[in-house]
């Protein structure tokens, strides 16, 4: 061979194996542009306004300054007791010992988005050998409607659980006792973050185990042996499981309610859901044409291992209650999993498909076009919350503060579950001033109500509403007593309030008079709400 031949050759080469490392460059570096705009909107307010957020974020402010701050000790106790939802209590309360509560309860956001951007990114690497463009469809599915109420714990499990799926595969052909060692300090740490992150680790797991068995019929050689180091991973989350059952079955029954038509309609849209309705609708839409432009001329399917827990996956999600055991939102939880495991397992046939490009940047350009819309609605929502950190200079330290709030109230046109995203503000006050707000979650968590403020306190509960307020201001003249079981978590706190409370704060967007002049002096007035001392 000539030496210009064997030159050209060289080059050739080169030059192909240096082609695709740009194109890999290339791919890391869509996806680390991506990934920063996705993560914007969380570091460009103080106070994200996911729904329940600022009530966790409460808490892990409790856990972390109950030592310094007197107001605290007197207002609450801390008890530390193993229960599976507690991603954010072992996380957040260590970041608060260097930074502030603001800056680690977004880092905690930032971590269960990236959890399941890798969960998904891991899986498919498993099953395919390589990532490719295709998972930035997954990036239109982190702002999601689990996100939106601020499901923090479970989004973070549901990341994990992703992660622990991916890693079984890649290590399913290790020594077994060396596999079940390992998976089951997984599955361990896996239930203490999220109950139901175990849940999807767990039927994930059953359903590529079945897929294997039924793939290898004939060679039952080690075939239970197999099935136990899957299972024996479960044994030990298992009796905890039961054990925290058995000690909380004394609380009483709790709803378990699988809702109207239209809440279950609801699992269908709850992977793109984030309030926002025509963007929500449109990412719906460009996801199902993808699928659909995927799929024409077979260019894409499922891998054969995932259809199997694809399915029983889905079984689960669509057979989830709205409510389980007093618990409400199990149904919404599932959907966005399975669309981020869809995404995973599709395989391609043809990976040089002109198709494929076209879709990845269109969904690109889509979700950027959402992140922008969600930064803009969080700015103004972050805008009302630092007016209300501001106003809170007028109520004492550890003062006892009520909230009303009514949806008549609200401005017209607005998103419709508006209200829902100041249910949980009055919580800021724990943070800024160590106020007692008796909508702190306490049931099954670290955090309870000092004893002595018990009775006005309730496990599970929002704002009460103006015609409840007036019912429950002469305590001998309600209907039910202070404390009155509403459900196994929900109690009457605001039975008989100007005797038991100090503050009031009155959502009411302008819309409304301030409440009950006679019983509550105006210490401050805000553009969307009223701080008044209870006479």
């Amino acid at each position: 061979m000539s030496a210009t031949a064997s030159g050209s050759i060289g080059r050739g080469a080169a030059g192909t194996r240096l082609a695709w490392v740009e194109r890999r460059w290339l791919l890391a570096m869509l996806y680390a542009a991506l990934t920063a705009i996705a993560l914007y909107p969380i570091f460009s307010v103080t106070v994200p306004p996911l729904v329940d957020y600022p009530n966790h974020l409460a808490r892990m402010y409790i856990l972390s300054h109950w030592e310094s701050v007197p107001a605290l000790q007197e207002n609450y106790v801390t008890n530390w007791k193993l229960v599976p939802n507690m991603a954010m209590e072992i996380v957040v309360p260590l970041l608060a010992k260097v930074m502030s509560i603001y800056t680690a309860g977004k880092l905690f956001i930032a971590a269960a988005l990236l959890m399941l951007l890798g969960g998904t990114m891991a899986v498919r690497w498993v099953l395919h050998g390589r990532v490719g463009p295709w998972p930035v469809l997954a990036y239109l599915l982190l702002y999601n409607h689990v996100l939106f109420w601020g499901f923090l714990n479970y989004l973070f499990a549901a990341g994990l659980a992703l992660l622990g799926f991916a890693a079984w595969i890649a290590l399913r052909e290790r020594g077994r006792w060396q596999r079940a060692t390992l998976f089951t300090l997984f599955s361990l740490a896996l239930y203490v973050c999220h109950v139901f992150g175990l849940l999807i680790y767990g039927v994930l797991l059953l359903g590529y185990e079945t897929w294997r068995a039924r793939a290898a019929v004939g060679t039952t050689d080690g075939a239970w042996c197999d099935w136990f180091v899957a299972a024996v991973q479960f044994l030990a989350p298992g009796v905890l499981l039961l054990s925290w059952i058995a000690g909380t079955a004394e609380a009483g029954q709790a709803l378990t309610d699988f809702g109207t038509f239209e809440d279950r309609a609801v699992i269908f849209f709850a992977p793109v859901h984030f309030n926002m309705t025509a963007a929500d609708i449109a990412i719906l839409m460009f996801l199902g044409m993808a699928w659909i432009a995927a799929r024409s001329g077979r260019m894409a399917d499922i891998a054969p291992s995932m259809i199997i827990p694809l399915i029983m996956l889905s079984i689960v999600a669509l057979a989830m209650p709205v409510y389980l055991s007093g618990v409400w939102g199990t149904h919404i939880r599932l959907p966005v999993l399975i669309g981020c495991l869809l995404i995973a397992a599709t395989r391609f046939r043809d990976a040089h498909s002109r198709r494929i490009p076209v879709l990845v940047i269109a969904a690109a350009v889509l979700f950027v076009a959402r992140t922008a819309l969600v930064s803009d609605q969080w700015r103004d929502l972050d805008a009302k919350f630092l007016e209300f950190r501001a106003a809170a200079d007028a109520i004492p330290p550890g003062a006892k503060l009520l909230t009303t709030l009514d949806a008549a109230d609200l401005p017209p046109n607005g998103p419709p579950l508006y209200a829902m995203q100041f249910w949980h503000m009055n919580a800021l006050a724990v943070i800024e001033r160590g106020a007692f707000v008796p909508t702190l979650f306490t049931g099954h968590t670290p955090i309870d109500a000092a004893s002595v403020l018990k009775p006005i306190n309730t496990p599970v509960g929002t704002p009460v509403s103006h015609a409840l307020l007036a019912l429950g201001a002469d305590a001998a003249a309600s209907p039910v007593p202070l404390g009155y079981r509403l459900d196994r978590y929900v109690r009457t706190y605001w039975i008989g309030w100007p005797e038991q409370f100090d503050y009031l704060l009155s959502i009411r967007f302008g819309n409304a008079k301030p409440l009950h002049p006679e019983l509550v002096k105006p210490m401050f007035a805000g553009s969307f709400f009223d701080i008044g001392r209870i006479r």
